[in-house]
């Protein structure tokens, strides 16, 4: 090996995180040491960057754990820096991100046209990051463009977590109020979600449609219906955009990488 590249994330051991990471090594680990800094495995207590930056060839960092200042100090040390799915608007770093958008419109507007659902419980993702922010806005974009709005006790906590997903669930379907759809805004919730309708004897895909972002061999056997994206490839077209970085090209904006409506039993 030549070189190092730097990862720095909130938690590698997390199925997306550890994807991506998956992705990069692909591409670069024939001539580059990977090495991955890991500093909010525990979320109260976040770690300081303890990476060399100067003794790297580049750096990657996946999802918003640094702060705008953060960011800065790095973008301001020269390194080749791309950021994973998030994007910092004032930065001229460039980045590579899932669409969104284009999933959570695709998954809205099947369950409301193609399913004809319109009590639709949405499952929130981690509120302090882009994608989990992101990700409730355009859900509720998508419902005001078919004249529909959820009240807020449908909008359940989720924080990327299934354990939180299955508790919220469980504690609206306690409370027994009338839905028809649940829309998820991360797969392994939505599968948190469809093990626990599935145990209460919830008619799915009659009764209940269940769909969500993002796609893994999870939610294949789960049979759940997703607006998939290839979390691996993210990592790739990521690795490929600072290499090329490396090599001398000068790269700025965002690389947006689509999704791809997947029809399961779910719905």
């Amino acid at each position: 090996m030549t070189g190092k590249i730097g990862i720095i994330t909130n938690d590698k051991r997390q199925v997306f995180q550890r994807d991506i990471i998956t992705g990069v090594k692909a591409i670069v680990e024939d001539s580059y040491e990977v090495i991955v800094d890991s500093i909010a495995e525990d979320p109260k207590q976040r770690l300081e960057i303890s990476l060399d930056v100067e003794a790297l060839d580049g750096v990657l960092v996946i999802a918003n754990v640094l702060s705008h200042d953060e960011l800065l100090g790095l973008y301001q040390t020269g390194k080749p820096i791309t950021l994973v799915s998030h994007q910092e608007a004032d930065l001229p770093i460039p980045a590579v991100v899932q669409n969104n958008r284009d999933g959570m419109m695709k998954l809205v507007n099947y369950v409301v046209e193609d399913c004809a659902r319109k009590k639709i419980v949405f499952i929130r993702g981690d509120m302090n990051q882009h994608d989990g922010q992101q990700r409730e806005m355009i859900f509720q974009m998508g419902l005001m463009r078919h004249d529909l709005t959820n009240p807020d006790d449908y909008n359940l906590v989720g924080d990327f977590n299934p354990v939180t997903a299955a508790t919220s669930i469980m504690e609206f379907l306690e409370a027994d109020k009338p839905f028809d759809a649940v829309i998820a805004s991360d797969y392994l919730m939505g599968c948190a979600v469809l093990d626990v309708l599935r145990a209460f004897d919830v008619d799915i895909p009659k009764s209940v449609s269940v769909v969500a972002f993002g796609d893994g061999p999870e939610a294949v056997d789960m049979g759940l219906t997703v607006a998939g994206v290839d979390v691996v490839e993210l990592g790739k077209r990521a690795a490929r955009q600072l290499l090329s970085q490396v090599e001398g090209a000068t790269i700025s904006g965002v690389t947006w990488l689509n999704t791809e409506l997947i029809v399961r039993d779910s719905s």
